[in-house]
């Protein structure tokens, strides 16, 4: 598997750099228990705090991944839970495999062991390769995206990413923000990879208070999981070392996922329902 340069690593401060490497070794060794862990005791945790509230929309979508498909799942961005959500409803309504990545910025995750002990407990260290926000990070993170495609390359795998790369906490629940070249980037040159569209929104990040709102009242905090068709770039070039390509990609996959938010404010408003809360 596709390994950093030394002068990547160095961009890695030396936390980072050491829980990286045990990451590292993890997914490459073990991944196995990630797989099952999350098919397991992250599937019934996930039910037991929002289970009774998930309201999946383009179920035909998900169900045509079968378990050697290759996906890229970008979605939008609002919650700390998003991707347990998605990969709940990957788990529940399809036959996609288990072999999963979450890329996840270094800060927190890569820094400290409580961190790592969360990575840990969640995903087994599946939220992996970290992403660094800082400028100096940029050759990391390209090599990042690069281990993502390598990745890609595994039949039964699939990647959930955020090409908005922060949360969006806006009042807005189908506002998006702006689309960051990185998706775009493991998009172009991940040719063959399915590269499915999603909009998620209705989850907040308390997960006390989530998992009372499951128990109390579902009907009234709906999560909604909109999957769509797969994003099409096949009239975008396959320069896989063009950055207005890789932004190109990006924002295709945005205009993508904002269709899914339109589709769902039309579904809700013709309906006379309210749209979704995103309180937090």
């Amino acid at each position: 598997m596709l390994a950093p340069t030394p002068d990547q690593l160095a961009a890695l401060r030396p936390a980072e750099r050491r829980w990286y490497r045990f990451s590292d070794w993890v997914n490459r060794r073990l991944k196995v228990l990630s797989v099952l862990w999350i098919a397991t005791f992250m599937r019934f945790l996930l039910w037991f705090c929002g289970g009774r509230r998930f309201v999946v929309r383009g179920a035909d979508h998900l169900a045509s991944l079968g378990p050697e498909a290759r996906a890229l799942l970008v979605a939008n961005h609002r919650s700390f839970f998003d991707f347990y959500v998605v990969a709940y409803a990957n788990v529940t309504g399809s036959k996609l495999g288990k072999r999963c990545f979450f890329p996840v910025r270094a800060e927190f995750f890569y820094e400290s062991a409580l961190g790592a002990a969360v990575n840990w407990g969640m995903t087994v260290m599946a939220m992996f390769p970290p992403i660094l926000r800082r400028p100096e990070g940029r050759g990391w993170n390209r090599y990042a995206m690069r281990r993502v495609q390598a990745e890609l390359e595994v039949p039964g795998t699939w990647v959930g990413i955020h090409p908005e790369g922060t949360r969006n906490k806006g009042p807005d629940p189908y506002a998006l923000l702006k689309a960051h070249a990185g998706v775009g980037q493991v998009a172009v040159a991940a040719r063959g990879v399915r590269i499915v569209p999603i909009f998620i929104v209705g989850m907040g990040n308390h997960i006390i208070k989530e998992t009372w709102r499951n128990w109390v009242e579902p009907e009234r905090w709906p999560i909604y999981i909109c999957y769509g068709p797969d994003v099409d770039l096949s009239d975008i070039s396959a320069d896989a070392e063009d950055p207005a390509t890789w932004r190109a990609a990006s924002e295709r996959c945005m205009a993508r996922i904002g269709d899914l938010a339109e589709a769902l404010r039309a579904e809700l408003s013709g309906k006379g329902l309210p749209p979704p809360r995103v309180d937090g």
